[in-house]
């Protein structure tokens, strides 16, 4: 029995250990949201350079995602189950931290420690998400991922609402969800399944040779996630500037549009994975980046009501796919499936922050509206490559 097949005994979906995975994403991803809200607090409170405000994104953004592959590689290695509930927590631990540390080399080192524990729990949780979703895998990622979706957005609302009232030392109720999450994960640790005999224990094979189209695909498969991350990174920075700036919108019109884009996207995540499922992954992947095309057009050229209508449907479409792209990355490294899950959920999306400084670069030189428009022609090049990704691998039920 191969390993793919093994690590596929059962054909049941079970939803409860999903709905706990979830709850971890969501526990483990409040700080994406939160740090962002709660940086500008201590840039003013420790007088910080805007550089300097800039390098606390950047060690998040490097120690999150960047090197979740590498974290993702370890637990391929070993059953590493306590990546969970240590994820969660050191995700927290670090967020807390990082509005009561008055220094700034123990501020990069609290949030360190928090984007460390946000790149120890994603691998190891989609792995785990993997084994729990039966052959409805990309339905069971997509109950995992719209956590961390989420929490994105649950940890910036509820960040800004707690600064109005305890400051930048508001962090520190953030430990009160991590707390929570070891509590449940030492509780159910029992339920979640384990690898069959053989799989991922010590002495597995990570060293397998992978084929040179496998390479190739897995590739193709990167390069479009990084597209899709920039075209969806720069949506929410660039949109948001050119409709106050040049379309001089009022701003709150405008928060409503991000805020409608990334409860599309918690959305479009629950509808994508069954959609998937049931039409076959390249399918999905194909038609949801084609639509993009018309979508980003209609976007940039619509008035009165219609931004929010359509900027509600891309946001619903574009990250659709995220389940999909973690399920067709693991089926490429089935002996490998914590380094697919983090070059798919870590490294690939994390890329999207590079996008951003480049469009802002182009911003700064040519405009924003130039900006725009190769945002806008992106969805071309990303669906010209997702014509070049491999029939499904597995066969659906």
């Amino acid at each position: 029995m191969s390993t793919e097949k093994a690590i596929n005994t059962t054909s049941t979906m079970r939803t409860k250990v999903l709905l706990l995975l979830s709850t971890g994403h969501l526990v483990t991803d409040l700080a994406a949201g939160a740090l962002p809200v709660l940086l500008p607090v201590i840039q003013a409170a420790l007088n910080l350079s805007y550089g300097a405000a800039g390098v606390v994104s950047l060690i998040f953004n490097i120690s999150s995602s960047v090197l979740q592959p590498l974290l993702g590689l370890w637990s391929d290695k070993i059953k590493a189950r306590w990546l969970l509930p240590t994820g969660s927590i050191l995700s927290m631990i670090g967020l807390a931290l990082a509005g009561i540390v008055s220094n700034y080399w123990l501020l990069l080192a609290v949030v360190f420690l928090s984007g460390i524990g946000s790149a120890s729990y994603h691998p190891e949780a989609s792995k785990v998400s993997r084994l729990a979703s039966g052959h409805r895998r990309t339905t069971g990622m997509s109950l995992f991922i719209v956590g961390g979706a989420l929490g994105a957005a649950i940890g910036s609302v509820v960040m800004a609402q707690l600064l109005m009232k305890f400051d930048r030392f508001a962090s520190i109720y953030f430990l009160v969800p991590g707390i929570i999450m070891v509590m449940l994960f030492f509780i159910y640790n029992k339920k979640l399944p384990d690898e069959p005999g053989g799989v991922i224990t010590g002495d597995i094979n990570t060293n397998v040779k992978i084929p040179r189209n496998v390479m190739v695909s897995l590739t193709v498969l990167v390069v479009l996630i990084i597209i899709r991350s920039w075209i969806q990174s720069g949506l929410l920075y660039f949109m948001p500037l050119y409709w106050v700036n040049h379309l001089g919108k009022n701003p709150d019109y405008v928060s409503s549009l991000v805020v409608s884009f990334m409860l599309a996207g918690a959305i479009g995540t629950l509808v994508g994975g069954p959609l998937a499922d049931r039409f076959g992954r390249k399918n999905s992947l194909v038609t949801s980046t084609a639509l993009l095309v018309p979508l980003l057009l209609l976007l940039k050229f619509s008035t009165g009501a219609w931004p929010m209508i359509i900027l509600f449907i891309t946001g619903m479409v574009i990250v659709s796919t995220m389940a999909t792209t973690v399920v067709m990355g693991q089926e490429m490294l089935p002996h490998r499936i914590g380094v697919a899950s983090g070059l798919m959920t870590g490294f690939a999306i994390g890329m999207g922050g590079v996008g951003v400084t480049v469009l802002g670069t182009i911003a700064d030189h040519y405009g924003v509206d130039s900006a725009l428009w190769i945002l806008t022609l992106m969805p071309l090049a990303a669906f010209a490559l997702s014509l070049f990704l491999p029939k499904d691998s597995v066969q659906q039920e």
